[in-house]
């Protein structure tokens, strides 16, 4: 069973988690194409996530104006991480493609307010995770 996700460099941490556990998951659940670019796209993507969980805005958000703004800090990051670590361990227990559609949109909601608050981080990891969602989407139809 997972461990409670209590702060932003855990949250990060399950991210990282569910985007290896796609990739081996990747014959199952995308097309050939997707599936390559989809590997080239992780090889960038998760030394950005690793390097994130380090910065200061994810250690002491308090410390940060543009973190409370975005939500990342007390009782409102209290609610997020919490709605996200249920979505996280239903998926850990439970499986399925509808499980992981939701901790993924929880997650990218999350990292909406990262992409606003943290200078240099960008919107890779969102848009990443929104093309994952609209490709398993299409699996769903």
């Amino acid at each position: 069973m997972p461990e409670k996700i209590e702060n932003l460099e855990e949250f990060l941490m399950a991210i990282i988690w569910l985007l290896k556990i796609i990739e081996k998951s990747s014959p199952l659940l995308f097309r050939s194409n997707f599936r390559t670019n989809y590997s080239h796209s992780l090889e960038e993507a998760l030394p950005r996530l690793d390097k994130l969980k380090r910065d200061d805005h994810i250690q002491f958000p308090t410390d940060f104006e543009a973190m409370s703004e975005s939500g990342l800090t007390g009782n409102q990051l209290d609610l997020k991480l919490e709605s996200f670590e249920y979505s996280y361990i239903e998926f850990h227990e439970e499986g399925g493609l509808e499980n992981l559609i939701v901790v993924l949109e929880k997650g990218q909601f999350l990292l909406n307010n990262i992409t606003s608050a943290v200078p240099g981080f960008g919107s890779f990891a969102q848009e990443l995770i929104d093309f994952i969602i609209k490709e398993l989407k299409q699996r769903q139809i």
